[in-house]
């Protein structure tokens, strides 16, 4: 996203956050980018790259609650970008990745014209064509 962007210098964070559990997470998390967008006076543009539908934790988590810390933060700017369900170009591609699946011969799930759904480079794939 940011590269095809094309601006040279842009602040940008990939963050995390959610976590389940006492287990440590991976970072950054969301929240501590917040606040360190509110003390650089920096807007904040949230696009919630892992998640494809709206649902609670968009239009909760990223709308309400970190909207409040950003406000609370000093952010000038906060928005975030909505899901890629409610675009066209997503739902094509849906439409034509249950195409393909529809006009393969029996017994073929995998993606590329390939028996296996995982890539090569990956080893022990759940998912097996039928024999």
């Amino acid at each position: 996203i940011v590269a095809a962007l094309d601006r040279p210098g842009l602040d940008h964070a990939l963050c995390y956050q959610s976590r389940v559990g006492r287990l440590e997470w991976i970072g950054p998390e969301t929240t501590a980018e917040i606040e360190r967008a509110g003390r650089d006076g920096k807007s904040v543009v949230l696009y919630p790259v892992a998640f494809v539908s709206e649902h609670s934790e968009t239009l909760v988590e990223l709308d309400i609650e970190y909207r409040r810390l950003a406000e609370k933060s000093g952010v000038p700017v906060y928005v975030r970008v909505p899901t890629a369900d409610v675009g066209a170009a997503f739902i094509k591609g849906l439409a034509r990745l249950v195409e393909t699946a529809i006009d393969r011969p029996a017994g073929h799930i995998g993606c590329n014209g390939e028996d296996r759904l995982c890539p090569k480079g990956l080893s022990g794939c759940p998912v097996r064509t039928a024999a």
